[in-house]
């Protein structure tokens, strides 16, 4: 092994790893049965304990500079892969759902008013916009880093 290198999981991929776990408790986590003190509480604390036991387990870890190049790669074509299963279930899907009634909200965009209605067929336009961002992490995780 070559002695100039720290082993271990890098900062990089710790703070990764807690990023993604961050935004997955924000999207997917409770919203209605408990409250924004309960939901501050585990944004805050599952985050921070991850990041806690990956910073001093992670030292722990037998991870050269190039594993650690790996495992974000992998870790980055992994999410090309959901997102482009996302992109794919978007365009084939039977039913989706659009906004009946806009209006300008003084900033320069656009706000629903109206319902939202299920509407027969694919949004295309979503399904394209999900297949950007696949192609955006597909080519993260494929392109070489300069040290």
């Amino acid at each position: 092994m070559n002695d100039n290198f720290v082993y271990g999981l890098n900062e990089k991929n710790r703070n990764y790893i807690v990023a993604l776990v961050f935004a997955a408790l924000l999207v997917l986590g409770p919203v209605q049965p408990y409250g924004m003190v309960f939901r501050f509480a585990y944004l805050a604390a599952i985050p921070a304990v991850l990041w806690l036991a990956l910073r001093y387990g992670g030292e722990k870890l037998d991870l050269s500079p190039d594993d650690n190049d790996r495992l974000s790669r992998s870790i980055t074509a992994a999410i090309a892969g959901m997102l482009t299963v996302v992109a794919y279930q978007t365009a084939t899907a039977k039913y989706h759902r659009e906004c009946a009634q806009t209006v300008r909200d003084g900033q320069g965009g656009y706000e629903c008013v109206g319902e939202t209605l299920r509407v027969v067929g694919p949004d295309y336009g979503m399904a394209f916009i999900w297949i950007a961002f696949a192609a955006a992490a597909f080519w993260a995780a494929t392109t070489r880093r300069s040290n």
